[in-house]
C-alpha cells in the first residue's frame, strides 16, 4: 500500500513532492507544508525526517534538500517522508516562534485544532507523524546561538525509550543528552513520538550561520540513522565511547548589551568557569556569565558579539551523567 502524506503518495522507485495543508492567511493564501516521500523497491520501515519546527534553524532545512537530491531510491528499502519546513510562519519571518500567535511550536504537542494556529499545526504533524515508525528532528541554535553537534533522545520510561538511546548512538557524534520530563521536554515532538510508539532522536548541529561542516554533520546523522533502521544499506557509525548528559539548565543574563563567548560549545567546563561576558556600548563588562554545574557541557552560546536583552538565554549547561562504552 502507498505511503500518502497531504498531498503527496509515494510511489515505489521515485521521489514524489507534494504539500500538507495546515490553514489559510487572511488574504486566503493556503499555509503549506512542502512533503517529499522517497520509496524504495524494497520493503523496509518508514522514517519521518523533519526540519524548521522552529524556523530560524535553517540549516537543517538546507540538509534535508542536499539528502532528498542526492538519495538514490534503488537502494531504498522503505520510505522516507521528508518535511524541510515544519513551521512555515515561522520560517518566513526567520523566527523562533510563529508570527501568527507567537508560540513556540516544540512546546504544544499533541496540538488541539480548537487552539491557536500553532496548536493546530502541531495537530496536523501529530496525525502525519503517526504513519512512521521512526522519526529524526533536525534542530540548530538558531541565527543568534551555536550548538555542537549532539544528539538528544527523549527518555519518559516507555518502552521504546531503548530504541531511541540506540538510535542515538548511530548518528554520527558521541555526546548523547537523555532528556527527562523534568527537562520540560514533555510537549516536543519528539517527545509525541514516544507517546505514540515511535522512537526518534533530535539532531542538534550549528548555528549563528551555516557552514560546509555544518551540513556534514546533519548528512552524517542522516545516513547514519537511515542505516541503523534498515533503509540504506551498509554499517552506520559507532563511536569507542559516548559522552551522556542530562538536567540541562538553560542560563539568563541580567543585563542587556553584547555577548562575549569566553569558551567554545561543546567543552567540558567547571562550576563557576567564565562562559561569557556581557559589554555596554562602551566596552565595558557588565555582567559575567558563570557555569551553574561541574563537569558540565556546554550546549548552546550566544553567537559572539551578539545583541541580547535583559533575561534572555546567553548559553545551556548539562552536567555529564556517564561514560558508555559503544
Amino acid at each position: 500500500m502507498s505511503t500518502q502524506v497531504g498531498s503527496a503518495i509515494g510511489k515505489p522507485g521515485l521521489i514524489v513532492r507534494g504539500e500538507i495543508r495546515v490553514g489559510r492567511m487572511a488574504d486566503a493564501s493556503p499555509i503549506n507544508l512542502p512533503v517529499l516521500i522517497a520509496t524504495g523497491r524494497k520493503k523496509g520501515p518508514t522514517v519521518w525526517l523533519q526540519a524548521c519546527v522552529h524556523g530560524e534553524e535553517y540549516g537543517g532545512a538546507a540538509a534535508i534538500i542536499n539528502f532528498m537530491q542526492n538519495v538514490d531510491v534503488n537502494e531504498l528499502s522503505g520510505t522516507i517522508i521528508a518535511v524541510p519546513v515544519a513551521n512555515p510562519p515561522s520560517f518566513n519571518f526567520r523566527s523562533r516562534v510563529s508570527y501568527i500567535d507567537g508560540q513556540n511550536l516544540n512546546r504544544l504537542f499533541p496540538g488541539s485544532m480548537g487552539g491557536s494556529y500553532s496548536f493546530q499545526l502541531a495537530a496536523v504533524l501529530r496525525t502525519e507523524i503517526g504513519k512512521a515508525d521512526y522519526i529524526i528532528d533536525l534542530h540548530s541554535g538558531g541565527i543568534g546561538a551555536e550548538v555542537p553537534f549532539y544528539v538528544i533522545y527523549k527518555d519518559d520510561g516507555s518502552e521504546v525509550v531503548q530504541r531511541s538511546k540506540e538510535l542515538a548512538k548511530q548518528v554520527g557524534c558521541s555526546t548523547i543528552w537523555r532528556a527527562k520530563e523534568r527537562d520540560g521536554l514533555g510537549a516536543t515532538v519528539t517527545a509525541e513520538a514516544l507517546r505514540l510508539g515511535v522512537p526518534a532522536v533530535t539532531i542538534e548541529c550549528g548555528g549563528g550561520t551555516f557552514t560546509d561542516q555544518n551540513l556534514q554533520d546533519y548528512l552524517t546523522s542522516i545516513d547514519g540513522f537511515m542505516k541503523a533502521v534498515g533503509i540504506l544499506p551498509g554499517p552506520a557509525p559507532r563511536q569507542k565511547e559516548y559522552t551522556i548528559v542530562s538536567d540541562g539548565t538553560f542560563i539568563h543574563n541580567r543585563e542587556g548589551g553584547m555577548f562575549v563567548p569566553a569558551c567554545k560549545v561543546g567543552t567540558i567546563v567547571s562550576k563557576g568557569q567564565l562562559l561569557g561576558r556581557m559589554i555596554n556600548m562602551f566596552g565595558e563588562t557588565t555582567e559575567e556569565i558563570r557555569s551553574p554545574h561541574d563537569n558540565a557541557f556546554i550546549a548552546a552560546l550566544r553567537c559572539n558579539y551578539y545583541p541580547t536583552h535583559a533575561g534572555e538565554i546567553v548559553g545551556e549547561a548539562v552536567p555529564i551523567e556517564t561514560h558508555e562504552a559503544a
